[in-house]
């Protein structure tokens, strides 16, 4: 049986503005994770790795919490893995996180990069936007697919600066926020049974510049 190696990158917020949403974005999370899960049982042939960081700002502004990690060894997070701290050095998170995975992973891997944010950059010091969406679209054309999920701003056009096409806007409460994940879940299983049947009928195409969030 062909296998593909499935690398989902979340980058989170982990600024002081979450406090507000901060269970909920812990239980989401979480959520994911076990959606993921879910889906290595589901589609055996799809090797599922995760990466996870959270992000504030200053000089440790960048919290790696899970590095390449098989989804089989990966726990469920807590309190201490998801302190909340600052600002948000969004674009710095978003460069150094995504050019950590470029060293990671091959052309033949799939890789599924989920960024999530109740506002907007405020703090970083090394990325520009620009930088950031240089780097994106050089990744589409390799075949990553993106997806920025925000709050408290024109998601649209924030993630279209920085070069994403999928993005999900949501309300920045417990109820938003719960509606938030429970869509993605939805998306994320739609986008790996959509691969699953790929690798199975041996078909090579991308699915980057598909609808992720698309019902």
């Amino acid at each position: 049986m062909e296998t593909k190696k499935i690398i989902n990158l979340i980058i989170l917020d982990a600024s002081g503005s979450m406090s507000t949403i901060y269970n909920q974005a812990l239980g989401g999370v979480n959520e994911t994770l076990g959606a993921i899960r879910v889906a290595q049982n589901e589609h055996p042939e799809l090797k599922q790795y995760v990466t996870l960081a959270s992000f504030s700002a200053g000089e440790k502004y960048l919290n790696k919490i899970f590095t390449d990690k098989p989804i089989d060894e990966v726990r469920n997070i807590t309190a201490e893995d998801y302190p909340l701290l600052g600002c948000t050095a969004l674009h710095d998170a978003m460069g150094e996180m995504i050019t950590e995975v470029m060293g990671l992973a091959t052309p033949d891997d799939c890789v599924l990069v989920t960024v999530i944010t109740d506002g907007y950059e405020n703090a970083s010091q090394k990325w520009t936007a620009a930088g950031v969406k240089s780097l994106v679209e050089t990744l589409k054309t390799k075949g990553w697919t993106f997806t920025y999920i925000g709050a408290n701003q024109d998601v649209v056009m924030v993630a279209e600066s920085l070069g994403v096409k999928n993005s999900l806007c949501f309300e920045a409460s417990e109820e938003g926020t719960k509606q938030m994940f429970e869509k993605d879940k939805k998306s994320r299983k739609a986008f790996f049974s959509k691969l699953s049947f790929n690798v199975a009928n041996n078909i090579h195409g991308s699915l980057a510049e598909e609808d992720y969030f698309e019902e």
